[in-house]
C-alpha cells in the first residue's frame, strides 16, 4: 500500500443577498400557496425572523466567519456524514445550529424563544431556508499544490 497526502487550494467567493420583507415576498411569491403564507400573520412573523437573524449574523464577525466556512464546506462536501465538516469542527448534522445558536440570545425575546424551540426540535434548517439560500458560492479557482508520500508498506489484511 502507498498513501499520499494532497494539499489543495480552493478559492471560493461567497456573496449574500440582504433579506428584507420584499425579498421574502419575492422568495415565497413562487409558492402555490403564497396568499396563504402572507395571510397567516403568525407564519409570516416567523418567516420574518430570518431578517433579524441575518442582521445579527452579519454584525458578529466571529460567527459570520464560521458561517461562511460552513457555507463553503457545504458547497464542497454536502454529505450528511461529511469528513470535511468534521475537520472544521462542525457536526455535519447540526452545523447551522452549532454556528447560529450564539446569535439567538442576542435577538428579541420572542425571536430567541422561536429559534431555540425550532432548533431543539431539529427543525432549524426548515425555518431558516431563506437565510441559507441568501448565501451563494462561486468557485473562482482550484489548484493541487503538493503531493507528498505519507506511508509505504503492506496493506494489513485484517483491515476492512
Amino acid at each position: 500500500m502507498v498513501a499520499k497526502r494532497l494539499r489543495m487550494m480552493l478559492d471560493l467567493e461567497v456573496s449574500y443577498e440582504e433579506i428584507t420583507d420584499e425579498s421574502l415576498r419575492e422568495y415565497y411569491g413562487h409558492s402555490k400557496n403564497f396568499e396563504e403564507i402572507v395571510g397567516d400573520a403568525e407564519l409570516w412573523a416567523n418567516l420574518s425572523r430570518q431578517i433579524r437573524l441575518q442582521q445579527a449574523l452579519l454584525e458578529d464577525e466571529e460567527v459570520l466567519r464560521r458561517y461562511l466556512t460552513y457555507v463553503a464546506v457545504d458547497e464542497v462536501d454536502s454529505h450528511v456524514d461529511s469528513d470535511l465538516a468534521e475537520v472544521f469542527g462542525f457536526d455535519p448534522k447540526r452545523a447551522e445550529e452549532q454556528i447560529l445558536e450564539p446569535l439567538f440570545e442576542r435577538l428579541e425575546e420572542a425571536d430567541t424563544r422561536y429559534f431555540l424551540e425550532v432548533s431543539a426540535a431539529g427543525e432549524l434548517f426548515d425555518n431558516i431556508e431563506v437565510l441559507s439560500r441568501s448565501f451563494r458560492v462561486r468557485w473562482t479557482a482550484a489548484a493541487l499544490d503538493e503531493i507528498t508520500p505519507v506511508a509505504r508498506g503492506m496493506l494489513d489484511e485484517h483491515v476492512e
